[in-house]
């Protein structure tokens, strides 16, 4: 006996829901350490120095890596003034960057949500754009297809023109585009459909990043340049010691030379008497 053929369709299995993406405070809290090199900052003359830290977070559904910079000092002529209080620390919101990785949608998350922004004595120094960078060129280079998700940007107050474009060009020289949500362009998104087409530049002339090498190396030459002082010093203060050897010398011979024509002419008077 035939069994008749089982004609009813399989039931369509329901898509799996995607997660919500994982909170970036949540993973910056089991961010591990990837190490700290010091950064320099030349953009306005007088250097700055400070330390950069870098940190990265990874679980099954995301990858979050971000940067923190503190301030430890600048120099002014020739003296080092060290920084203290908010500058000389780590921040979750000022002299920071982040990226936060979120797998099942394949998207990438730039913070901090108000942007990436320095403390005053920061500022105007090329950091913000130098953190902002180095976020982008770690995320290229690891997740180039994923899509980006907008970000917000807004300016508050009576900003003025030059703000405005200053703003616009922090995103736009990373190559990002814009959609503006008024027509004075105060509130809008961010956008770029893919990692892979984003820069990823900053200011290589006066932004430095020294590693734990090259600081041996300057040290390294530091002391060989401090050897090669203390040996022409020695060398000065000995030729120093020779001439005062031989200028005391010299004087005692003169002094010798006089007293005998003093004793010569006292004995020649005394003849003549």
């Amino acid at each position: 006996m035939n069994t008749p053929a089982n004609t009813n369709k399989p039931e369509p299995q329901p898509e799996a829901e995607l997660r919500a993406p994982e909170n970036e405070n949540t993973l910056a809290t089991m961010a591990m350490p990837l190490g700290e090199t010091v950064l320099t900052l030349s953009a306005s003359g007088a250097p700055i120095y400070g330390i950069l830290h870098r940190s990265r977070a990874m679980t099954s559904q995301s990858d979050f890596f971000r940067l923190q910079f503190r301030g430890f000092a600048r120099i002014e002529g020739s003296q080092w003034q060290h920084y203290a209080n908010d500058d000389a620390r780590f921040h979750t919101t000022y002299n920071c960057a982040w990226v936060r990785v979120d797998h099942p949608s394949r998207s990438v998350t730039f913070g901090p949500k108000n942007g990436v922004n320095c403390t005053e004595a920061f500022a105007g120094k090329g950091l913000d754009t130098f953190l902002f960078a180095q976020t982008i060129s770690w995320v290229k280079g690891i997740y180039p297809d994923y899509a980006i998700n907008p970000g917000l940007i807004a300016i508050t107050g009576n900003a003025s023109e030059e703000e405005k474009l200053r703003r616009n060009a922090f995103y736009a020289s990373q190559g990002f585009q814009f959609d503006w949500q008024d027509a004075a362009q105060r509130t809008g998104l961010y956008f770029k459909d893919k990692i892979s087409r984003l820069l990823g530049v900053w200011d290589k002339e006066h932004i430095q990043e020294v590693g734990g090498e090259a600081m041996l190396q300057s040290l390294a030459m530091q002391d060989e340049s401090r050897a090669a002082l203390e040996e022409k010093v020695a060398r000065l203060e000995s030729a120093h010691s020779s001439m005062k050897s031989a200028l005391q010398k010299e004087r005692n011979t003169s002094q010798i030379l006089m007293g005998v024509l003093i004793i010569g002419v006292m004995l020649a008077l005394w003849a003549v008497i």
